[in-house]
């Protein structure tokens, strides 16, 4: 079969909510500059369709169902997404950024990763605009609450609504290692005394 030149590449996202994950084709996105800019656009319609979606309970990866029809999801109620596809379409001119290394506190996730922002701006104020709304995160890592880390992305888009906390840092909360349980400690043998001859207790008396 003949290669169709010019043909669109195949755009998939994962999609993860506070309860839920779900994966699918978003509608008429093709890279990842129109899918920040339909997120970030007010008079879009609220949510993102999916096609050819997959639904699953958050954190039971094997519990997952393909739906026959596609699926609606409200943009507010996005935490981040994995996104798989093209970064910007060709042709577009980006300004000047630096990668800046960022905590963010978006329950039940904390995320590490790096924020492209202004290089004339200071960090924190620069981060005070980007969690106003849909933003890029690049080499991404994804905790849980405690500190497991529960997986990483080349890039995901964090829904800045969710984020309770930033910080431009790199550090993030650690798990904390289950307390070894101390050994019972062991009583000595005591030496069993020899019962005192007949003589030994006529001296005695």
């Amino acid at each position: 079969m003949k290669k169709l030149e010019g043909r669109l590449p195949e755009v998939r996202i994962e999609v993860v909510t506070t309860t839920f994950v779900a994966s699918g084709r978003p509608d008429g996105i093709h890279d990842l500059g129109r899918l920040l800019e339909n997120l970030n656009n007010p008079a879009v319609s609220r949510h993102i369709e999916l096609a050819a979606p997959a639904v699953r309970p958050l954190y039971r990866a094997q519990a997952h169902v393909e739906l026959d029809a596609p699926l609606l999801i409200r943009r507010q109620e996005i935490v981040f997404a994995n996104f798989d596809g093209p970064y910007f379409a060709r042709g577009v001119v980006m300004p000047p950024q630096v990668d800046v290394s960022v905590l963010l506190m978006a329950p039940p996730f904390q995320i590490q990763g790096m924020v492209a922002l202004s290089p004339t701006a200071a960090p924190t104020e620069a981060l005070r605009s980007v969690v106003g709304g849909f933003f890029n995160v690049r080499f991404a890592r994804v905790f849980d609450a405690e500190g497991n880390q529960l997986g990483e992305g080349d890039q995901i888009i964090v829904n800045g609504a969710a984020v309770q906390m930033t910080c431009a840092t790199r550090c993030h909360i650690e798990a904390i290692a289950p307390a070894a349980q101390p050994r019972p400690v062991e009583a000595e043998p005591v030496p069993a005394q020899e019962p005192e001859s007949d003589e030994s207790a006529r001296r005695a008396a």
